[in-house]
């Protein structure tokens, strides 16, 4: 009978994942092979990857520049002393890209495939932030049913034993009824966390269907967090996507005030021209040079896409304040999860014990069934309090290493080698 006495508490057992071959980081996540494949799957994720090929083919047209070559045509009747003289005229004539301008404009390419590249990775962070927020959402769903199904097994067992002992006159007809009763109550809550357990896994599964998951989640003791404070929030500054995403915005807005200052030296036009005078053999070649003068619209547009770029650099400051100040305060969660796991586990050790006494006294008549169940109630609610103790401490943990960059990494992004 003891076996199942708190054996249920901690003694959550990992089950074998569908792809044993591809091991977790963690024992209590999904295998990491999985997890790629679901991410890169994940419908933002595709839309933000594509996004980069419209950038690179935008990144080709800049280098290629604005001006093509514009072909004019004219035609003309002069009337000279009563005699009538058709006459025309054509040319060809290009805008020529000042070389100062070509280099930014070239720049400004580059750094817009570096930002559809950053906004992939981000939408990749988001994908994996949501992905854990889902998996230990059912995880906790998942532990607590095991934890009430192992509860009511025990209990359907005391109530073969108190029937058997009521049948021969050592048990009073009310132990019967209670059992019962405890029975009926104990099945209610494993119905109850059977639906819920089955609307977060559905809500996984639709969200992420390439993920592999297990029948029961599996849960490993809590880990302290490797580094401090320090660590984490370098991390933090280098490797952040959010931080990423407004670095390269902000460099991209300097690179728009770049060329915004170039432009107050207008591009020039070249062109030649060949026509004909009085219908006769004469023909007239040329070229000719077009200078757009500039006024104070061009200065003002200068001005503003300056104050653009201000405005970036300072949002950028800002992404990197409150992505610090949310992991600064991740830090202080994951070590006080970790603390209240380990006190939960203690107290829940402590009633598993009490339970396993109060057994063994009912088994010697030493106390009632109601004494059994009152122990048995108690000790399953602190398990039930370490187990979700002991996934928020994991969620805390694997969450902070999400957000430094050290968890379920996107590995394009790694291969890419880009590191500002």
């Amino acid at each position: 009978m003891n076996r199942y006495v708190l054996a249920l508490t901690l003694s959550i057992v990992a089950v074998d994942t569908a792809r044993a071959d591809q091991p977790a980081a963690d024992p209590s996540l999904p295998p990491v092979a999985s997890v790629e494949r679901a991410l890169a799957a994940y419908p933002p994720v595709k839309a933000a990857r594509d996004a980069v090929r419209f950038e690179q083919a935008n990144d080709r047209r800049l280098q290629a520049g604005p001006y093509e070559f514009a072909v004019r045509g004219d035609y003309q009747s002069h009337n000279i002393d009563r005699g009538r003289y058709p006459e025309w005229g054509v040319g060809l004539e290009r805008a020529i890209r000042l070389p100062g301008k070509a280099r930014v404009d070239t720049a400004i390419g580059a750094q817009g495939v570096e930002l559809a590249r950053r906004a992939a990775y981000s939408a990749w962070c988001d994908g994996a932030r949501l992905m854990l927020k889902l998996w230990f959402a059912w995880a906790r769903e998942s532990v607590q049913l095991e934890l009430l199904q192992q509860q009511a097994e025990f209990l359907r067992t005391q109530h073969v034993v108190v029937t058997k002992r009521a049948r021969v006159g050592d048990a009073p007809r009310v132990e019967v009824n209670l059992a019962e009763a405890s029975v009926a109550q104990a099945e209610a809550s494993v119905a109850a966390l059977q639906g819920r357990e089955e609307g977060a896994r559905a809500a996984l599964e639709r969200t992420f269907p390439a993920l592999v998951i297990p029948a029961r989640a599996p849960l490993s003791d809590p880990r302290p967090l490797d580094g401090d404070l320090d660590f984490y929030l370098e991390r933090v500054r280098t490797h952040n996507d959010e931080v990423r995403v407004a670095r390269a915005l902000s460099k991209r807005a300097r690179l728009y005030a770049d060329r915004a200052a170039a432009d107050l030296v207008p591009d020039p036009a070249i062109g030649a021209r060949l026509s004909s005078d009085r219908s006769g053999p004469d023909r007239i070649a040329g070229v000719y040079i077009v200078v757009p003068i500039p006024g104070r619209a061009r200065t003002a547009f200068s001005e503003g896409v300056r104050a653009q770029s201000d405005a970036a650099l300072n949002l950028e400051a800002a992404v990197v304040q409150r992505i610090s100040a949310d992991v600064a305060a991740m830090v202080g969660q994951a070590k006080g999860a970790y603390a209240a796991w380990q006190r939960a586990r203690a107290a829940a050790e402590g009633m598993s014990r009490n339970a396993d006494s109060m057994v063994r006294s009912w088994q010697l008549k030493e106390a009632s069934l109601s004494d059994v169940v009152i122990a048995r109630r108690l000790a399953v609610e602190s398990a039930l309090s370490a187990a979700l103790a002991r996934a928020e401490a994991e969620e805390s943990r694997h969450r902070l290493l999400i957000e430094a960059h050290v968890l379920w990494n996107d590995p394009e992004e790694e291969a890419s080698g880009h590191d500002g």
